[in-house]
């Protein structure tokens, strides 16, 4: 009786060591109130800041003490304006004293990327002749952020015109990754995933060409959102370089877009809310609502997984192609519609032909684009419609590796970088990217687990021309599966 006792003891203190462990290894199950406070959501933040349990004032200087702290090594934030910054989270304060919430970012401060122009930081867009460049004006996505309530009082890194899968430049230097300082945390949003990452800010506005959210996402362990193409105006992003062009003639050029980046979808979401509309915005015509989401229940969705691919372009690294299947795997297990094998009608060797035609065209500003690269990517747009016809998402790789070391020498045409084992040239890591930049569609990044080395590895979540709601809604059930944002280790104090 006395072993059998001490039999059910043990077993009470191992079940329960165990069970504890495993919460510990677990993001998914940690509530936002157990986060440290620099890395709890926006939403969260925002709340506490509304109920009083914290001032905008004292979550800043949060912000500004963690900056000064960390950043020397990881130097993600490049450009601060403290003195405007306090001064308007005291007005915040004020504000709430008085009843009146500014907006639904009420109080918070944040970070963007340094191609926006922010009245009274610099604007440099990583470009040594504009080092002294001081806009008055902030750009209209920004200025949609601030008209919300939020607190802009820093800027992220960004390589030279936002040109590169790395974060360096010759004014401000190398933005390092917070989960191995030896690598990047990405590009062209490397300064915004980095910041995000090692706890800076709980929100970061980007954009991206060919990834330049969504790698730097998946680089650093953050969550992304490259929006459709034409519902979050652009004017005031650099470039086009000051003194750049009228707000009229940005609808023409193709491509890029703005977008958020966070530590969780509903952050993301919340974000694109305020910033998307181009009805009120001068730098378009057009006006086109999001269209809701495709099914409430997580088990409906039909769901194409495009992973592996014959051409040299699409070669995953096994570092990361295990992590994607895990999450595959945890998705059939969860019940959903999973196909494997299917494909879209046009291959991603065609596809990156669509988007360097139209890239091409925009650099040497042929615009509106030449008759035969129109028809092209209309093929593409006509395909991928057909596509999501038939399913509800697409989930791809980001990038083939995980975050790669420092490499500064040459140019992004001319690196290379390794994949299982193999030299493959560097600009493998943007192909997977280039489907939903050309063909104009919306894709959810999200970090889905660490590789062998302890590296974060994401996927990308992409949906029908504007069912960006729907992107972000199976990326947030996901993200339940596979587990939430993780703290880089050293990060969680």
């Amino acid at each position: 009786m006395r072993q059998q006792t001490l039999f059910i003891y043990f077993l009470t203190i191992f079940l329960l060591i165990a069970s504890l462990n495993s919460y510990a290894k677990s993001p998914a199950k940690i509530q936002q109130s157990q986060l440290p406070i620099p890395y709890r959501s926006a939403t969260e933040l925002t709340k506490m800041i509304r109920d009083g349990k914290i001032s905008s004032l004292e979550l800043l200087n949060i912000y500004l003490n963690r900056i000064e702290h960390y950043n020397d090594t990881v130097n993600a934030v490049v450009a601060t304006d403290v003195e405007s910054a306090r001064k308007r989270a005291k007005a915040a304060d004020e504000a709430l004293k008085r009843g009146e919430i500014w907006g639904r970012l009420h109080g918070l401060p944040m970070t963007v990327k340094d191609v926006f122009e922010v009245v009274g930081m610099p604007a440099t867009s990583g470009d040594p002749a504009f080092k002294d460049y001081v806009p008055k004006r902030n750009a209209i996505a920004v200025q949609r952020l601030i008209d919300a309530g939020a607190i802009v009082f820093g800027k992220t890194n960004t390589p030279y015109h936002a040109e590169d899968v790395q974060s360096y430049n010759e004014i401000y230097g190398t933005t390092r990754n917070p989960w191995d300082l030896t690598r990047t945390s990405g590009g062209s949003s490397g300064g915004s995933s980095a910041a995000l990452a090692a706890g800076f800010t709980p929100l970061e506005l980007g954009s991206d060409i060919g990834g330049s959210v969504r790698i730097p996402s998946h680089f650093a362990g953050v969550f992304g959102h490259k929006p459709t193409f034409g519902i979050v105006p652009r004017f005031g992003h650099l470039p086009p370089m000051p003194p750049g062009i009228p707000p009229q003639f940005m609808p023409s050029i193709p491509l890029f877009v703005v977008g958020p980046l966070a530590r969780n979808t509903d952050d993301l979401e919340l974000v694109l809310e305020i910033i998307s509309g181009v009805e009120k915005s001068p730098d378009s015509k057009r006006s086109q609502k999001l269209l809701p989401t495709r099914h409430k229940r997580f088990s409906e969705y039909r769901v194409a997984v495009w992973i592996t691919d014959p051409s040299s372009y699409g070669e995953v690294d096994s570092e990361v192609s295990t992590v994607l299947n895990k999450a595959v795997t945890k998705l059939r297990t969860a019940g959903l519609k999973v196909d494997i094998n299917t494909r879209p009608e046009m291959s991603l060797v065609e596809i990156v032909q669509v988007w360097n035609d139209v890239y091409m065209s925009m650099r040497a500003r042929m615009l509106p684009l030449p008759k035969a690269v129109a028809e092209q990517q209309k093929k593409l747009f006509d395909t991928m419609r057909e596509f999501f016809e038939k399913y509800d998402v697409l989930l791809t790789p980001i990038t083939p590796t995980v975050a790669t070391p420092h490499d500064h020498e040459g140019s992004l045409l001319t690196r290379t970088i390794i994949i299982n084992g193999n030299e493959r040239p560097a600009l493998n890591t943007i192909y997977w990217n280039m489907l939903a930049v050309a063909a104009d569609l919306p894709s959810t990044a999200v970090p889905i687990g660490l590789s062998k080395k302890g590296l974060p590895v994401g996927i990308q979540v992409v949906g029908g021309k504007y069912e960006d709601r729907t992107t972000l809604a199976f990326a947030r059930e996901l993200s339940k599966l596979t587990g939430r944002f993780r703290i880089p280790p050293g990060y969680d104090k």
